[in-house]
């Protein structure tokens, strides 16, 4: 089984004909889905956003394809969003007629792909978890290869680093897409690391509050922290890579609960 399943099988501008004709505008002029910028479309059609816009340009010549620009839930500013014109509409449906009576061979037993598709399940998912076969298999191949590789060992030490702060800012998020195109990550696997990454530090974020905490315990034995527990402290929470601010409501906090 090749690593993206049989959505291989299918062009990149074909891909997006399909992940758009499933993620159709608002009703609202004004508010997009982040499926319809091109960082969600990469991420559907299992292709690196570097190569992406040149597969969007042929799209939008071909009059299958436009542009807009709406407003994304969660992000601060307006964003490029790409949706189907009629002619593409028709050219999405075309394509689409072609899957939806292919039979897979699922754990409950074989259904086509229209039937077995949903809300929560895109042509696009299923199609990228099947093998040569038709067999699905609901772990996406791309999570198999995700672990032991030198780049994504490489990326996920570089986006431990840049969340240090505990905030990733948007000149780092730059940063961080340069190094995947660079390292050839594919959408999916980063978003992989960067979800193994965040719970790892939740998990991590706790053991250093605890530590913090103990240490400023025996501090308070006295009722009292002096200017040297107080830099100790601090000095204790930077070395713990524990924000400056955060560290500061954490003693406070503290404090009110044990005075």
């Amino acid at each position: 089984m090749s690593g993206k399943g049989r959505i291989s099988d299918f062009t990149v501008e074909q891909r997006v004909l399909i992940h758009l004709f499933e993620h159709p505008l608002n009703r609202s002029q004004w508010d997009g889905k982040r499926e319809q910028t091109q960082a969600g479309i990469s991420l559907a059609v299992k292709v690196a956003r570097k190569h992406l816009p040149r597969s969007l340009k042929s799209l939008i010549s071909q009059d299958l394809v436009k542009i807009d620009t709406r407003h994304i839930p969660g992000s601060k500013q307006r964003c490029r969003i790409y949706s189907l014109t009629e002619s593409g509409i028709g050219a999405a449906e075309s394509i689409r007629s072609g899957i939806k009576n292919q039979i897979i061979n699922t754990e409950d037993g074989e259904i086509s792909i229209g039937k077995f598709a949903g809300h929560e399940l895109a042509y696009l998912d299923i199609l990228s978890k099947v093998d040569s076969n038709w067999n699905y298999n609901p772990v996406d191949t791309l999570e198999s290869n995700l672990k032991d590789k030198p780049e994504t060992e490489l990326y996920r030490k570089v986006l431990h680093r840049a969340w240090n702060d505990g905030i990733i800012t948007e000149d780092e998020r730059i940063m961080l897409d340069d190094i995947s195109i660079h390292l050839g990550l594919e959408p999916d696997i980063v978003e992989e690391i960067e979800k193994e990454v965040i719970s790892a530090r939740k998990t991590s974020n706790e053991i250093q509050k605890n530590t913090f905490i103990e240490v400023l315990s025996i501090a308070w034995q006295d009722g009292y922290i002096s200017d040297d527990e107080q830099a100790m402290l601090d000095t204790l929470a930077n070395a713990l890579g524990l924000d400056k601010n955060y560290a500061k409501n954490i003693q406070s906090e503290w404090v009110n609960e044990n005075s």
